[in-house]
């Protein structure tokens, strides 16, 4: 389809869609899912409704989160602030941005629908729960219709603890399915109040758990997949060489669980800081580590399946026509690339994240797009998609205002997916982290009193390279010091393979690279605004 009649439907699209003028969406997050996905390219996974989903969106090959964890990376999303200006950089209960020191009180997504007279209803992992987000947010971004907020149980005695169990029970069994069940019964719910004389559009967002650990679902998921002797090892299991010792995790999520205990020495994998002991005394051995990868793999299939229930009610229902429905995922995942497990870093393989979007009339042939973009561009593209009016810019001195964005709409990519688009985009991680090294060779101790962002990782991943340094961090006025560097990296990605093989040296410190580095460092020093598309 040519780009001028794609302008012209999107035109129709924004200015006269529904019954109110407005359409609904349909708004799906998956955590901890990275894009080792059928759709794109990865062809031993079976998640054929992503797929189908795919085959009728904008797909975004190089789609970015801000930060590689939960809580403030979904912050950052659906608030439309990176987390420098939500100060929300951890899972933790005293970093909920409503409340943070010098709090944004930044709008969200759900409840700017809601406030432009939308039904906002959402269920399972949306914001983080508990704590970090205020307990979902429920006083801003829900409509009375959808609350009390949905969460699910399930009883998973059984498999004692352990990291991954396969389970002969039907899906609503477990917290996803029952997840599926609640977003069935409201689209259900929502089509009867229409034909009551409720015509509000919907924004309904349906958060799904797995792919997370533990890594639990049916058994039937599992047979998808070949035996655990037969699933394929990381083709770069060892830590990149040259890493400076602050880039890396010591992955305490996976440590918690059974059957990771039982094989691994927690005590040395936390206590010393020496990169060349995580790649002996603290790795996961091949056979689990296989079992973990096909667990895995078993659990986004898993989810797939429902998703495409809930796609499936969606039609049954009469909405597809009048739906926007985008796929997101939190962050990517490390499955034992670089010894690396869980998120917490800012390699390719934590920071990379699938991302669909389908806009009934202008994306039903599918698309896809190689510019480079991020999470917090969610936020103005639904808001222009949906024929609201777009919150502005984020100003330098605007940390207050309710309702601004720092992202950029991707609305002009679906009428031209080459267009020039962003020099970069933008990640960061903090240290020592709940995740992170106790101390750093050749530095001082990392000062308790500073919480647990004393030293900051921002990385900028451009069309050729990842870029990152590690720099000490005020948490309190939330900047960077730029003179007190903690460690330099730089990756080469100018030749893409099929998936994630690309950062296993680094090239910060050769001499030939040091053009590159002085370039892509003022890049990063220079930040976001500096990178934006140039339409913004």
């Amino acid at each position: 389809m040519t780009s001028w009649i794609i302008f012209i439907l999107l035109g129709a699209l924004i200015f006269t869609s529904g019954a109110s003028g407005k359409k609904n969406v349909l708004f799906f997050a998956v955590d901890d899912l990275r894009p080792q996905l059928n759709a794109y390219g990865v062809d031993f996974i079976t998640s054929p409704n992503i797929d189908a989903l795919a085959s009728k969106s904008m797909l975004f090959e190089r789609a970015y989160c801000q930060i590689a964890v939960c809580s403030p990376s979904r912050a950052s999303l659906l608030t439309g602030r990176r987390p420098d200006t939500n100060h929300v950089w951890q899972i933790a209960a005293d970093e909920y941005w409503r409340t943070v020191p010098d709090a944004t009180n930044a709008t969200t997504i759900p409840q700017y629908f809601k406030e432009n007279g939308y039904l906002s209803i959402g269920m399972g992992k949306i914001f983080h729960p508990g704590p970090p987000s205020g307990y979902d947010d429920y006083k801003y971004s829900w409509s009375p219709e959808g609350r009390p907020y949905f969460h699910a149980k399930e009883d998973s005695s059984i498999a004692k603890g352990a990291a991954w169990y396969s389970f002969d029970e039907p899906d609503n069994k477990r917290v996803d399915g029952q997840i599926a069940d609640n977003a069935v019964n409201v689209l259900q719910q929502i089509k009867k109040n229409r034909t009551e004389g409720d015509d509000r559009p919907f924004f309904v967002a349906v958060g799904f758990h797995k792919p997370h650990l533990p890594f639990y679902c049916s058994s039937k998921y599992y047979d998808l997949y070949p035996s655990i002797e037969d699933t394929k090892l990381p083709e770069n299991p060892d830590v990149p060489k040259g890493m400076p010792d602050v880039a890396f995790t010591i992955w305490k999520e996976l440590k918690d669980y059974s059957d990771i205990k039982a094989i691994i020495n927690e005590t040395l994998c936390d206590t010393d800081a020496e990169a060349s002991i995580y790649g002996k005394e603290c790795h996961v051995p091949d056979n689990k580590m296989k079992e973990l990868r096909r667990a895995y793999y078993s659990c986004v299939s898993f989810t797939d399946a429902q998703i495409g229930r809930v796609i499936k009610e969606l039609d049954a229902q009469g909405f597809a026509d009048d739906t926007i429905i985008i796929l997101w995922g939190d962050h990517g995942w490390q499955l034992g690339e670089h010894n690396q497990w869980g998120k917490c870093t800012n390699f390719e393989d934590a920071t990379h994240v699938p991302f669909l979007l389908h806009v009934p009339g202008v994306t039903d042939n599918g698309m896809t797009t190689k510019a480079l973009v991020e999470l917090i561009d969610i936020f103005p593209s639904l808001t222009e998609l949906a024929g609201l009016e777009v919150p502005p810019m984020c100003t330098k001195n605007s940390p207050t205002s309710i309702a601004c964005v720092e992202g950029s709409s991707v609305v002009p990519l679906l009428s031209n997916p080459n267009a020039q688009w962003k020099k970069g985009s933008f990640s960061q991680y903090p240290r020592p982290s709940t995740q992170g090294l106790p101390e750093i060779p050749g530095k001082p101790p990392f000062d308790p009193s500073e919480k647990l962002e004393s030293v900051m990782g921002y990385t900028v991943r451009t069309d050729k390279y990842r870029f990152t340094e590690w720099y000490k961090f005020n948490r309190n006025t939330s900047t960077p010091n730029f003179n007190d560097i903690w460690g330099t990296e730089l990756y080469d990605h100018s030749s893409p393979t099929v998936f994630f093989n690309d950062e296993n040296v680094n090239l910060a410190t050769e001499s030939e690279m040091k053009p590159v580095v002085d370039e892509l460092r003022q890049l990063l020093q220079a930040g976001w605004r500096e990178a934006l598309p140039p339409t913004n």
